[in-house]
C-alpha cells in the first residue's frame, strides 16, 4: 500500500480525472456560479456546507427574506434562525455561525460591508478568517475561492468523509490536510467544479448513508483504485437471506394448562421409610411392657363365657332344704 508521501503527483491527477469523469456523467458538467458580496458569500458558504446545490439556494433565500435586514438576523437568537434553516443539515450550527459572522463583521466595520476581505494577501484574509468564532474550514475556503480567486479545494465534513472512503486522501488526514492532498491534483481553473462534484457525490440521499471514514478492506488506501470504489458504493446492497428459525413446539390449550396445573404433582418412589405417627408408637411400646395374665384364668373365663349359669332372685341355699 503506497503511503500519503510516496503517492505520486501524476496519479493524484490521474485519480481525480478519472473522478471528474464518472461524476460528471451522474451530476452534469454545468458549475453553478455565485455571484455575492463577501458578507452575503460567507452567510451562503454556511448554508451550502453539508449540503447540495438547490437545497443551499433555498435555504439562502428563506434567511433573507424571514427577516428584515441582516442586522435582524445578528440580534436573533440561534433557536429562531435553526428554525429558519431547518430544512438543512445541521440547522443549529449554521444559526451559530452565520450569527457569529455577522456580529464579528458589525463589531469589527460598524457596517455589514467586508469587502475589505478581497483586497488582502491570502494569508492575511486567512487570519482574518481565523478570529471569526465557530468558522469552518468550509466557510473559509469557499470565501477565499469565491471572494479572491484563490486556489483551494473546499470540503465540508461529508465531502471529507466521501474522498476518504474513496480512498483518494490518506485516512487520517484533517480536512485541511485532505484538501492540500487533492489540489496536487486539480488545476486551478478546475477546483471549483471538482468541489460541486464531490459535494454532490457526498450528499446524494441515495449513497450518503454509506459514506464512512473506514476503509471497507484493508490496505485500500490507493489512489489509482477510486473507480473501483466507487462502483462498489453504487452498488446495490446486497439483500439478507432471512434466517427461519426452527418451529417452537406447539403449547397446550388453555384448559389443559389449567388442569396440568391443578392436578397434584406425582409421588416420587424413595427408599426413606415412611413416617410413623409418634402418639401411636409410644402407645404400642408401652403396651408390650405390661405383665401377661396368669394362664388358669384366661382358661376359666374361657369356660364360664361358654357355659354361663343363671341365677334367679328366689333361689334359696341347699341348706334350707336339708332343715325340712
Amino acid at each position: 500500500m503506497p503511503s500519503a508521501v510516496a503517492t505520486k503527483a501524476s496519479d493524484k491527477i490521474t485519480a481525480c480525472k478519472k473522478l471528474t469523469t464518472i461524476l460528471q456523467k451522474e451530476y452534469g458538467k454545468s458549475v453553478p456560479k455565485l455571484k455575492l458580496p463577501v458578507l452575503e458569500t460567507m452567510l451562503f458558504a454556511v448554508c451550502v456546507e453539508d449540503n447540495p446545490w438547490d437545497l443551499a439556494e433555498a435555504g439562502y433565500e428563506k434567511l433573507i427574506k424571514s427577516y428584515f435586514d441582516l442586522n435582524e438576523i445578528r440580534v436573533s437568537s440561534v433557536s429562531e434562525l435553526e428554525r429558519t434553516l431547518s430544512p438543512l443539515r445541521n440547522a443549529d450550527w449554521k444559526g451559530l455561525r452565520i450569527r457569529s459572522i455577522l456580529r464579528f463583521v458589525f463589531e469589527s466595520t460598524y457596517s455589514y460591508d467586508f469587502e475589505k476581505l478581497a483586497r488582502l494577501t491570502l494569508e492575511s484574509a486567512q487570519k482574518r478568517l481565523k478570529k471569526i468564532d465557530y468558522l469552518s474550514p468550509f466557510v473559509s475556503n469557499f470565501t477565499l475561492q469565491q471572494a479572491m480567486g484563490s486556489y483551494v479545494i473546499c470540503l465540508d465534513d461529508s465531502s471529507h468523509r466521501a474522498t476518504i472512503h474513496l480512498g483518494i486522501v490518506p485516512p487520517d488526514s484533517t480536512i485541511d490536510e485532505a484538501a492540500e492532498f487533492l489540489r496536487a491534483g486539480v488545476k486551478k481553473s478546475e477546483a471549483f467544479g471538482f468541489s460541486h462534484l464531490l459535494r454532490c457525490l457526498a450528499t446524494d440521499p441515495k449513497l450518503v448513508d454509506r459514506f464512512t471514514d473506514e476503509y471497507d478492506e484493508e490496505g485500500s488506501f490507493d489512489v489509482l483504485k477510486v473507480a473501483e470504489r466507487l462502483a462498489t458504493v453504487k452498488a446495490p446492497k446486497k439483500k439478507k437471506k432471512k434466517v427461519t428459525p426452527a418451529p417452537k413446539a406447539a403449547a397446550p390449550p388453555k384448559a389443559a394448562a389449567k388442569k396440568a396445573a391443578a392436578a397434584p404433582a406425582k409421588k416420587q418412589s424413595t427408599t426413606t421409610p415412611p413416617k410413623v405417627d409418634s402418639k401411636k408408637s409410644a402407645a404400642k411400646k408401652a403396651a408390650s411392657k405390661r405383665p401377661a395374665a396368669p394362664a388358669k384364668k384366661q382358661v376359666a373365663s374361657k369356660s364360664a363365657a361358654r357355659n354361663p349359669v343363671k341365677k334367679s332372685a328366689t333361689a334359696k341355699p341347699k341348706s334350707a332344704k336339708k332343715k325340712k
